[in-house]
């Protein structure tokens, strides 16, 4: 499977101490989604084109996801599958 890298909003809760941790996040038509909880963050490469993102595993509806964020674009973004 082809996989293509959709930018997407998201909601970020900033600790004092520095950490970042996402809380929600907005789809390109607006649809919110709340970040029940992150399981890891990683550095660790995505299947789409970038340069080693922060891979944030987390559970959104029940369901383990892919979020990343590229430090050196300040953006974030999930791999959505395409065709066969």
């Amino acid at each position: 499977m082809r996989y293509q890298k959709v930018c997407v909003e998201v909601v970020a809760r900033f600790s004092s101490n520095g950490g970042m941790r996402p809380v929600e996040l907005i789809w390109t038509d607006g649809a919110k989604y709340d970040i029940d909880r992150v399981r890891f963050m990683e550095r660790a490469p995505a299947r789409v084109s970038s340069v080693l993102p922060i891979r944030f595993t987390c559970l959104i509806g029940g369901k383990e996801k892919f979020l990343y964020f590229e430090p050196e674009k300040m953006r974030w973004f999930v791999e959505v599958g395409v065709g066969a």
